[in-house]
């Protein structure tokens, strides 16, 4: 483990907080169940991501992807424009959506079409305070490449589903804001940084946008080490599930992300996650030396797969 007190260390010690009410939503609270029923589910998503979302669970079938993604011709346009961007350097552009599904394979073609997708979500600007969509989606896209960076620095989580976890980690605060939005504004008025943000949520509406998020992922039939990702990226030193590589791996994305000026919510109040985090991904000096050093560029690069 790496000594001192750089980026990556907590010197502060393990969490107190109280236990967040999504332990009481595995419990089997119904009444917190019927509550976030009521709110939100699977119809807050996108005509057309369901599909895409849903062959994250299954297969791989590129054919059946590139036909999907071809029946809509702004989603195509959409894809060969970051193709073709500088994010993915391709040494010669592809021309159409066929050659682009070969050159990139399906888990990668299928991320794209997700966040396309997705940013669909985000396109209404909306600013509360410190907070705006823009600035929530570019942490999400930020969080998704540093979060498959270091799967594949560390060699543990599946690099494809970190950045589908990275996508998705913090869609709770998107729909928080669109169905409670005098609740949201209240918790935009009382961030501080390296305040625990989901302890004021659970204060104002007594759940928090990790518990939300990972119901409401549920809803649209997402795999469950990913549901559990979004679920624990604020608290990963709690997780006691099967996931645990994919769960840390994505709640040190959203640190590095938002210590880097990526927020979510226009300050920087991720808290550092433990250093057992670090020990449980085998990151020595030299692997976080590497994730540090590809940080900047790689948040650089997120730009072009988070353009409208």
């Amino acid at each position: 483990m790496p000594r001192g007190r750089g980026p990556f260390m907590n010197n502060g010690g393990t969490s107190t907080a109280p236990a967040p009410a999504y332990e009481r939503l595995e419990n089997g609270d119904v009444a917190l169940k019927q509550v976030l029923s009521r709110l939100f589910g699977a119809s807050d998503l996108e005509g057309g991501s369901h599909d895409i979302l849903r062959l994250a669970g299954r297969g791989d079938d590129l054919e059946e992807l590139q036909e999907r993604i071809q029946g809509d011709p702004l989603l195509v346009a959409l894809i060969l424009r970051r193709v073709n961007s500088p994010y993915y350097r391709l040494d010669k552009p592809a021309p159409d959506l066929a050659t682009a599904c070969r050159l990139l394979g399906f888990d990668e073609m299928r991320n794209l079409a997700m966040t396309v997708l997705l940013s669909r979500m985000f396109r209404e600007p909306l600013e509360v305070g410190t907070y705006s969509t823009t600035g929530l989606w570019n942490h999400s896209v930020a969080v998704a490449t540093v979060a498959q960076l270091t799967s594949r620095v560390c060699g543990g989580a599946v690099p494809t589903e970190a950045f589908v976890a990275g996508l998705l980690h913090d869609i709770g605060y998107l729909l928080t804001c669109r169905r409670l939005p005098r609740d949201f504004s209240r918790l935009v008025d009382g961030l501080r940084i390296a305040r625990d943000t989901p302890d004021l949520e659970r204060r104002l509406y007594k759940f928090d946008h990790a518990e939300l998020g990972a119901y409401v992922a549920a809803q649209w039939s997402t795999p469950e080490p990913i549901v559990d990702a979004i679920r624990h990226h604020h608290h990963v030193e709690r997780y006691g599930g099967n996931h645990r590589e994919l769960v840390y791996v994505v709640g040190a994305a959203n640190y590095l992300c938002s210590r880097a000026g990526w927020t979510a919510l226009g300050v920087h109040n991720a808290a550092l996650p433990p250093n057992t985090t670090y020990e449980a991904l085998e990151l020595d000096e030299v692997a976080l030396g590497i994730i540090w050093r590809e940080l900047t560029p790689t948040l650089e690069r997120s730009t072009y797969l988070a353009e409208a």
